[in-house]
C-alpha cells in the first residue's frame, strides 16, 4: 500500500474517532449537566464529575483532530500526539470495560484506536513515523 495513501486512511480513521468522541463527550456533558439541577449536595457531585469526563473525552478528540491536521500536513509530532491519544483512549475503554460496559461497546470504541497502534507499529508505520 502507498504509503501517503495509508497516513491518509489513518487520519481519516483519527477524524471519524475524533467526531465520534465529540459526541460522547457531549453525552457525558448533559448527563453531568441534568444532575447537577437535581438534588442538594450529592447529585450536584456526581453531575460535575460527569461533566468533567465529558471534558476529559473531549481533550482525547482534539488530540485525535491534531493528529490529522498534522499527519496531512506531514509533520512528524503528529505520531507523538496519535499515539497519546490512543493510549489515553484505550485506558478510558479499559476503564469502561472494569466497571461493567458492555463488551461489544467497548470493542467498538476501541477498534480504531487498535488499527492507529497496529499502523504505528507496523513496517509502514515505523517508517513514515521515522522520517525515511
Amino acid at each position: 500500500m502507498n504509503q501517503t495513501l495509508a497516513i491518509k486512511i489513518m487520519a481519516i480513521l483519527a477524524l471519524a474517532q475524533g467526531a465520534f468522541g465529540l459526541l460522547r463527550a457531549y453525552g457525558w456533558v448533559r448527563i453531568g449537566a441534568d444532575l447537577f439541577r437535581q438534588g442538594l449536595l450529592i447529585l450536584p457531585i456526581v453531575g460535575t464529575m460527569a461533566v468533567l469526563r465529558g471534558m476529559f473525552i473531549a481533550g482525547v478528540a482534539f488530540l485525535y483532530f491534531l493528529f490529522f491536521c498534522g499527519a496531512l500536513l506531514g509533520s512528524r509530532w503528529a505520531w507523538t500526539v496519535c499515539l497519546t491519544a490512543v493510549v489515553i483512549n484505550l485506558l478510558l475503554v479499559l476503564s469502561a470495560l472494569v466497571q461493567g460496559a458492555p463488551l461489544m461497546q467497548t470493542l467498538a470504541w476501541s477498534a480504531i484506536p487498535a488499527a492507529l497502534l497496529i499502523y504505528f507499529f507496523s513496517q509502514t508505520g515505523g517508517r513514515t513515523v521515522k522520517g525515511t
